[in-house]
């Protein structure tokens, strides 16, 4: 049997900075179910819910409705996505994303868009990575 890493305190904040950064600097946030549960050795809803108590979103994505191989757990700003997503209407509407802020999570959690795809920017932005 494998055993699991040990990361330093470091190396944990710097992977759930992807999450811990929704709301500041950013509208939406992941990470993998694996590295939640073997490289963080956390449960996934413990995450969730502590994010719900801070007033943010949380969905959970299992393999069979997610791109990411293990699912993932994301971590968005539903209010601020809502505002970004209104006011982006005409690019969001004629790259084929959803205007609803927990569809289009859902959307993207289980579709992957290739850089060249009209919706790529603009999930990119809303993870605060431009994109190249």
């Amino acid at each position: 049997m494998a055993t699991k890493p040990t990361l330093t305190v470091q190396q944990r904040q710097a992977l759930l900075s992807s999450l811990t950064d929704v709301g500041p600097s950013k509208l939406i946030g992941y990470l993998p179910l694996y590295t939640i549960k073997d490289f963080l050795q956390m449960v996934p809803e413990t995450i969730a819910t502590s994010f719900t108590n801070q007033g943010l979103a949380a969905a959970q994505f299992g393999p069979e409705k997610c791109c990411i191989k293990s699912g993932a757990l994301y971590i968005y700003d539903r209010t601020r996505l809502r505002e970004f997503l209104q006011a982006q209407v005409n690019a969001i509407s004629a790259a084929g994303l959803p205007l609803d802020p927990d569809q289009f999570v859902e959307h993207i959690a289980l579709v992957w868009f290739e850089e060249d795809h009209p919706a790529h920017s603009i999930i990119a932005a809303t993870f605060n990575r431009k994109a190249d």
